[in-house]
């Protein structure tokens, strides 16, 4: 069976399926965050607590290896809980989630002043072109259907996503590992340079929930903005087939290829 990782006793082994677009060799973060997001998610679900924040450090490349996956409770309150999770590489710290959980009240108030459009369902989107598809080994698994924009351009743009294998095999995805998976996209989605010429990464990504997501298809709808000393932002807002539910925020870094590397 296709899957993104399998277990391994304690530890979940990385399969062909990870790899993303550096090297095939190398993980996609989306596999990363989803599976330091697994172990949040049942701590979540143990305590009857929300997500509302996870912040991931993305330290190191991560290989096509076996992940352990080691949590701790920073602070255990009545209303607000943070959960620290690790992802090892035998005793090498490959990333790290910090998790915000939040005890659930009874009621919300009304937003009088939200003024969120119905977006256009994943069945009226089109898929990317063909080669944008093969942009990684992991990608290749991910159903894509563009409702703005276009990935292969660069702009503002808004795709819905969908993971189509277990993110660890014998499992199904949840709502929350597919937001998860599909806001690593996010700065590729809201990419604003051409990519013959620069380079860009994000060695860490922020969500913010105001509500748990619901399905399968989620959309993401990125910016980007250049700053000073190759420097950048990348925000998006997260939604499902009701609306809006998270915020995520990438700090980003550009580089400029060679002189050398563009030519070729």
């Amino acid at each position: 069976m296709t899957a993104i990782f399998t277990p391994e006793g304690p530890l979940f082994r990385a399969t062909e399926h990870a790899g993303g677009p550096w090297s095939p060799d190398m993980l996609q973060g989306s596999a990363t965050t989803a599976l330091m997001t697994r172990e949040v998610e049942r701590l979540a679900n143990a305590s009857g607590f929300a997500v509302r924040r996870l912040t991931f450090d993305l330290w190191r490349p991560a290989g096509l290896r076996a992940f352990g996956v080691e949590t701790e409770m920073l602070r255990d309150g009545r209303k607000a809980k943070t959960i620290q999770v690790r992802l090892l590489d035998s005793d090498v710290e490959i990333g790290r989630c910090t998790a915000l959980l939040t005890a659930q009240g009874s009621e919300s108030p009304a937003d009088p002043f939200s003024k969120d459009a119905g977006d256009a369902a994943p069945e009226t989107g089109a898929p990317p072109p063909a080669f944008a598809q093969k942009w990684s080994r992991y990608f290749q698994n991910v159903s894509v259907r563009l409702i703005e924009g276009a990935l292969e351009k660069p702009g503002p743009a808004a795709a819905w996503m969908r993971l189509d294998v277990p993110m660890v095999e014998g499992e199904s995805n949840t709502p929350l590992l597919q937001a998860v998976q599909a806001a690593d996209f996010a700065s590729g989605v809201g990419q604003i340079v051409d990519m013959r010429e620069w380079t860009f990464i994000n060695p860490e990504i922020s969500l913010y929930f105001f509500r748990p997501p619901e399905g399968e298809w989620i959309l993401i709808r990125s910016r980007t903005r250049a700053g000073a000393n190759g420097a950048g932002l990348t925000m998006a807002t997260l939604s499902d087939r009701k609306g809006p539910f998270a915020e995520v925020l990438q700090a980003m870094t550009f580089e400029r290829r060679a002189a050398q590397a563009q030519a070729s």
